[in-house]
């Protein structure tokens, strides 16, 4: 079931905020992206190719996945095999600032290394 508009709206904003964070002068380095696919909001790091610069690297960091039904978020988290797992103690969030804050806090380092 697709995020309701009004959800979505404010997810973006959020993100957009987040994603202006990277210093401008780092920026062909480095960037932070989202994109909206289906319930799912999936937050992108985007990079150089080590061997060919002219190409870039994306690297899905985050998920987070609405439940219409429950009004919530849940914060997800890849592992190795690139498997999606509920990140333990943010399994639903009706706020998504809140499971935000805690992809950019990231005490386990498991979303940014």
């Amino acid at each position: 079931m697709a995020i309701p508009e009004l959800e979505e709206q404010r997810a973006a904003r959020a993100l957009r905020r987040f994603c202006d964070k990277v210093p401008l002068e780092i920026r062909h380095q480095l960037t932070h992206d989202f994109r909206f696919v289906r319930s799912d909001v999936e937050l992108l790091e985007r990079r150089p190719h080590f061997q060919d610069r002219s190409q870039q690297i994306e690297h899905v960091v985050a998920k987070f996945r609405y439940n219409a039904r429950r009004g919530c978020w849940t914060l997800l988290w890849s592992d190795r095999n690139r498997r999606w797992h509920a990140y333990d103690g943010f399994e639903e969030r009706r706020a998504f600032e809140d499971l935000l804050r805690e992809v950019e806090r990231d005490p386990t380092g498991i979303f940014f290394g």
